[in-house]
């Protein structure tokens, strides 16, 4: 270098731009042999190991990043040489200074990067909302590094500055309130776990209704079911109550809820016939036999019954419980109910609860044989079903 350095003007008006030329050559080449020689070595030195989160750092680029420390440390060599810099030269040392910084905090950024495409890919972590905890260290990053660049240039402390601008911190807070709000509301929402990636979610502020597909730092990403998505502010979602059935898919069983309507003017007691028929049958022999033996009777249709008597509305209660606790798509080993509930001007509700599988489809397909059968089976407990605006025509 020093012989280069020989044929090089000393003086006038070429000494400037000769040696800026020289510099521009060296880190020129110094690239190409870092990037084009020494950067595919590590790849495919990379790519044939067995591990698959080193892959990952490749393709968020970690060591081409890391790489350039190489042409930053030469340049500051090279230009020291070239220029004869002695000692503290306070642009050059401001100026690599500066691209030091930008460089680490390039590659923590890779590295961060790197760490959620591994939660991405691990299924045991793939729930954790780990994209918050990303961009808030992607926030802090970039803050850290504008204030390290701001105090290189000043030359001033870190901390100095820190100090100067803690006398506008009210100003900003009070300008950037919601963004803080939303930031705190996004820590919150991660630390409890409240909103996971493929979460079913209903948020009826939002209008949102279906699963989350992201959660970020201060929105939350709702794919609903129409296909269409919406966006709700992490704020808004922390603020406000909201229905989340992930536990639902934990469990692995969906609530069926739901009741028909009975004409209260066709309950009543059950008949001599109709026990006859009722007492061999599979589902309600056990039930007929348990209410007979505890004192049970049927009553006679010319006399006031004394004593509790069967009624077809027992008896069909009975036989919709016997009949989800033997229908094998209904989970046995859950809550399996049929209940009145108070009567209104449309009837006495009776109401099914049960569980059965998470599908939707088959859900709603299971939810709907089951409805279909208890209207059909009312007609043989001479129960009526009430529909608003019918006239109900007298059995014979």
């Amino acid at each position: 270098m020093l012989e280069i350095l020989s044929f090089l003007p000393t003086e006038g008006s070429f000494y400037l731009s000769s040696r800026i030329g020289v510099l521009l050559a060296a880190l020129l080449v110094i690239c190409l042999i870092t990037f084009k020689i020494i950067l595919p070595i590590i790849r495919k030195a990379v790519t044939k190991t067995r591990i698959e989160w080193d892959d990952l750092l490749i393709k968020n680029r970690f060591f081409s990043r890391i790489l350039w420390i190489i042409p930053i440390i030469a340049g500051d060599r090279l230009s020291r040489l070239l220029f004869d810099i002695d000692g503290e030269h306070v642009i050059l040392k401001s100026t690599v200074s500066i691209a030091i910084t930008m460089l680490v905090a390039a590659v923590i950024l890779a590295l961060i990067n790197t760490i959620r495409d591994v939660f991405e890919k691990t299924p045991s972590l793939k729930s954790i909302p780990f994209d918050n905890i990303r961009q808030l260290a992607v926030l802090v990053i970039y803050l850290v590094a504008t204030i390290f660049i701001v105090s290189i240039i000043f030359d001033k402390s870190p901390l100095a500055l820190l100090t100067g601008l803690s006398a506008a911190m009210a100003l900003v807070l009070l300008i950037f309130k919601d963004v803080i709000l939303g930031f705190v509301a996004g820590v919150q929402l991660s630390l409890n776990r409240l909103v996971r990636v493929g979460d079913w979610i209903v948020f009826n502020k939002g209008g949102a209704d279906g699963t989350v597909i992201s959660v970020g730092l201060t929105v939350v990403k709702v794919r609903n079911f129409d296909k269409t998505i919406t966006s709700i502010p992490v704020y808004d979602l922390v603020s406000n109550s909201f229905t989340n059935w992930r536990g639902m898919q934990e469990t692995g069983a969906r609530r069926i809820k739901r009741a028909i309507f009975i004409d209260q003017n066709s309950v009543t007691y059950l008949t001599e016939e109709k026990y006859q028929r009722f007492k061999d049958h599979p589902f309600m022999s056990a039930y007929i036999e348990e209410k007979i033996a505890s004192g049970a009777c049927i009553a006679k249709p010319d006399k006031l019954p004394e004593q509790r008597c069967l009624s077809n509305l027992g008896t069909f209660r009975a036989y919709i419980e016997k009949y989800l606790d033997n229908k094998k798509e209904i989970r046995s080993d859950m809550l399996i109910m049929c209940r009145q509930l108070a009567p209104t001007e449309h009837g006495l509700p009776l109401e099914i609860y049960c569980f059965t599988e998470v599908d939707w489809k088959r859900y709603e397909g299971i939810q709907a044989d089951i409805l279909d059968h208890i209207l059909c089976a009312a007609d043989y407990f001479d129960l009526r079903v009430h529909q608003f605006g019918d006239i109900q025509k007298d059995r014979p």
